[in-house]
């Protein structure tokens, strides 16, 4: 009787420690979800407010808005991203996290609200095609599609692995490494905000290696609230409230303008 007990009690206690669901993300009125706080533009930590800004916290605002609950930020590192869902640390998380193959194996993912490429931050000229990989000594993120891309797809390079962006850029300028490999706008973000005396040394490669399709990271199994966010960035896009956020950061007045080559829809991107 106590063995049965036991179990029991451990099975309850095991129900207790899966992902949040809908209904009970609902029912206490909040949603944890992870964020970056060193990820401009998508997330940033603003030094006079401390307050989190960026593409990525206007989404996450946006969905919480949409599930009638108050959005609570934790701030995470690109490798605590899965781990933390996985270990119910956060509900959702809204952190630049690229929807790869590998990764669904784990979690499960909302519809694209971003799509961009990889590219290369370098000096001007040493990158011309992908041929100038070939034993090129390159950084990318902890933990990032950036990473993983350069060890499967370009093994011939030699890889260094940082905590963030601004750490791969004063590599790259003190000829540490020789390239630095993220999404385009991120670079490109990077790029402006070397010193204008230095700034004309480097350029974003022409070519990209790989595109990215940016969706919100969601427990495995949890489909009613996976099928709640999707909707919640549906009607972002139908109102228009996701081209004024795309524009807010990366539009012409933007300090990363790129192009929009996409819009958020049912279907995968």
């Amino acid at each position: 009787m106590l063995r049965t007990i036991l179990s029991a009690a451990l099975l309850f206690a095991a129900a207790l420690a899966q992902a949040s669901s809908l209904e009970s993300i609902q029912r206490n009125g909040t949603i944890v979800i992870g964020v970056r706080d060193s990820s401009p533009p998508f997330s940033v930590l603003d030094p006079q407010t401390r307050a989190l800004k960026g593409y990525d916290i206007e989404f996450a605002q946006g969905i919480a808005k949409r599930l009638n609950v108050k959005p609570v930020f934790k701030t995470l590192e690109s490798n605590d991203r899965l781990p933390w869902l996985k270990q119910n640390k956060v509900d959702i998380v809204v952190a630049v996290l690229s929807r790869t193959p590998e990764r669904e194996k784990e979690i499960d993912f909302s519809v694209g609200y971003f799509v961009t490429d990889t590219r290369i931050l370098a000096k001007k000229g040493r990158f011309k095609s992908d041929k100038d990989l070939v034993g090129a000594y390159l950084a990318a993120a902890n933990a990032s599609t950036g990473a993983k891309l350069l060890r499967q797809s370009f093994p011939k390079t030699k890889l260094a692995e940082f905590d963030d962006v601004p750490e791969m850029v004063k590599a790259l300028q003190a000829d540490i490494v020789e390239g630095v490999v993220d999404d385009a706008p991120v670079l490109a973000i990077a790029l402006n905000k070397i010193p204008e005396a230095q700034r004309s040394r480097y350029a974003l490669s022409d070519f990209a290696l790989a595109l990215e399709i940016y969706g919100v990271g969601i427990p495995k199994g949890e489909k009613a609230l996976q099928t709640a966010i999707n909707n919640a960035l549906l009607e972002m896009e139908k109102s228009g409230e996701a081209l004024a956020i795309f524009n807010r950061w990366f539009g012409p007045n933007s300090s990363a303008p790129i192009q929009r080559i996409f819009t958020i829809n049912p279907s995968r991107n």
